[in-house]
């Protein structure tokens, strides 16, 4: 995934917190650009045994 600021690519930037859920994990960052992001963390829940699944919170704020 991208910061939907500067496009730069959101696993390089600095992880501020992560929190327990009872969705799974939220983790905060703050991008090179200064944005900070949200993304939840969940176990996959497939047979196909996918590790982790990531979804970013700013998709469902900004779109709307």
């Amino acid at each position: 995934m991208r910061c939907a600021r500067c496009g730069w690519p959101t696993d390089e930037a600095k992880v501020l917190s992560t929190h327990r859920t009872s969705e799974g994990w939220v983790r905060y960052r703050r991008c090179m650009c200064g944005t900070v992001g949200i993304e939840l963390i969940t176990l996959a829940r497939t047979d196909d045994d996918a590790p982790v699944q990531t979804a970013d919170a700013r998709v469902g704020i900004l779109a709307g």
